[in-house]
């Protein structure tokens, strides 16, 4: 992972020089044959998965209070479209690349022994359609990254739909799944794999999950094809406990630093009261009715030391916040959070840690919550209220677990690190608390309990929650005080607005797709 680098910028090369076959100088003109062995272009893919600086500080500026899993105290004058342009640049180059990789081995006479290496790259691209389809809605796909193979002629590729992209993704992940082989025939790229080391099984329940994940998000759209897929998913291995797939930077060699960036250009984000009502069953400043160990993974006190959530929907008369939570000065001086802190913010280490604590893409506890939507819904199942509670509180375990861990084996954290996972006493009290215990008297109920531990599980994943927000018609938790606050400043944007590059470049296909209005409150296919 080490080189990874040198691999974008061969991403880079290969997109802006609609390459056909050969690598040699880069000063060669575009029409030229060029190429490149299969394992950079692997490893180019992977290189993309690293979240973007303007993507993170989006998601702290203005996704964490759409999906209210934390709010801003403040305007920060933060660009949202600027996460969009990095988005596009990002994935296109990308699918560039795995375009040129899926030729090469088609054309290769030895394209059967590279099936795990196409599985690997089509999980992978699949992961990052679906990521962008919830971003945006429609979007180019079937005709887009193919002037690398195709030459100049390709670049303004149609928009295709988000159903019909979505379908896509889980046609490629099936394949992968079919495909994903243990047998000696395979070739191996050896070190270049380095996202899963190599682990067919563990790639096999990964593209399976995936599956699962995206086929539940059409439920509501397309039942009779979501129903299809999640019987096929849960016949066939699936993440297990421990198995949560994302960028583990430590175990690749890397070093995150868009995410201390990402935290101090949106430093006005705090836990919000929406969030702090799951985590605690009285509002006591010492926190002494916190019963949700994640509560102080993902957040601390303020200056003072206490525990204060700020208003989710705020009025004319909250307490004007301030203090400096994410200031650099905290890497040495953990205390110092400014004397005008007086809400908790998210916790800063974070930020701090920027080496050990990963990424996420797709957890095991989600797995387990995902099976219990379908027991409670019946979707590709026969509904089961028991095994849908098992689920559940498999879940719920499995995520406290989780982000325990986390903060275990992370060598920043120091104040409030925790010695030990929670004594089950610890986990048997949340899963009784009233808000956590499963309620099967009736389907809205159970499934809003699912989904508040899905966007507590996906506290640092707040892209898949606002996808989940939207899918579920706001079945996430959601403050019902002064509404109209969040309904003029959050409650606008159902998706990004495309990257200005579309109408100036791809206008016809562009304007076919939006009709020439490009705006954050159209909705998307997915929606409810």
């Amino acid at each position: 992972m080490k080189k990874l680098p040198i691999k974008l910028a061969l991403v880079l090369t290969l997109m802006t020089a609609g390459c056909k076959d050969g690598f040699e100088e880069l000063n060669k003109p575009w029409d030229k044959a060029v190429t490149a062995p299969v394992d950079q272009l692997y490893n180019g893919i992977v290189s993309t998965f690293v979240l973007g600086w303007q993507e993170q500080a989006t998601y702290h500026s203005w996704i964490y209070p759409v999906t209210q899993q934390a709010i801003v105290t403040s305007a920060s004058g933060y660009v949202m479209n600027n996460a969009a342009s990095e988005l596009w640049s990002n994935y296109y180059l990308c699918l560039g690349n795995f375009r040129l990789l899926e030729k090469k081995i088609e054309e290769s006479p030895d394209k059967d022994k590279y099936r795990n290496l196409q599985a690997m790259a089509k999980t992978l691209m699949a992961y990052k359609t679906l990521k962008m389809t919830g971003f945006f809605g429609d979007m180019p796909y079937s005709e887009a990254g193919r002037a690398a193979t195709e030459g100049y002629t390709k670049y303004r590729a149609k928009y295709d739909t988000q159903a019909d992209i979505m379908k896509t993704a889980m046609t490629e992940l099936k394949w992968a799944v079919d495909n994903f082989s243990t047998g000696a025939d395979q070739i191996s790229v050896g070190a270049a794999e380095t996202f899963l080391k190599g682990d067919i099984d563990q790639w096999t329940r990964f593209a399976n999950s995936l599956r699962l994940r995206c086929a539940l998000n059409i439920s509501g759209k397309d039942k009779t094809t979501a129903a299809a897929v999640v019987t096929e998913c849960l016949a066939k291995p699936l993440l297990a406990d421990g198995e949560n797939i994302g960028i583990w930077p430590k175990s690749l060699g890397l070093t995150l630093g868009g995410r201390r960036w990402s935290f101090n250009a949106g430093f006005f984000h705090r836990m919000g009261t929406t969030m702090w009502s799951w985590m605690t069953t009285t509002d006591a400043k010492d926190g002494s009715g916190i019963i949700d160990p994640r509560c102080r993974i993902f957040f601390e006190p303020n200056n003072a030391g206490e525990w204060a959530p700020y208003p989710q929907n705020p009025t004319n008369t909250t307490p004007v916040e301030g203090g400096q939570p994410y200031n650099d000065v905290r890497l040495t001086s953990w205390a110092t959070k400014g004397a005008t802190n007086i809400y908790s913010p998210i916790n800063y280490y974070f930020a701090q840690d920027q080496t050990t604590i990963p990424e996420l893409m797709i957890t095991a506890a989600e797995v387990h919550l995902l099976k219990a939507e379908a027991y409670v819904s019946g979707i590709g199942v026969t509904k089961n209220t028991t095994t849908a509670k098992d689920e559940y509180e498999k879940g719920v375990t499995a995520s406290v677990n989780f982000w325990t861990k986390v903060a275990m084996d992370s060598p920043e954290w120091v104040v409030a690190k925790p010695a030990a996972l929670p004594a089950p006493a610890v986990i048997a009290a949340l899963l009784k608390a009233p808000k956590v215990a499963f309620d099967a008297s009736t389907d809205e109920k159970a499934l809003r309990q699912i989904y508040a531990q899905l966007w507590i599980d996906g506290f640092r994943q707040p892209w898949d929650v606002w996808t989940l927000k939207r899918r579920t018609g706001n079945m996430t938790p959601m403050s019902e005080t002064n509404t109209a606050y969040y309904d003029a400043n959050f409650a606008v944007y159902h998706r990004f607005t495309f990257p200005s590059s579309e109408p100036d470049y791809n206008n016809a296909n562009w304007r076919a797709a939006t009709g020439g209005t490009d705006v954050v409150g159209t909705k998307t296919w997915l929606e409810k």
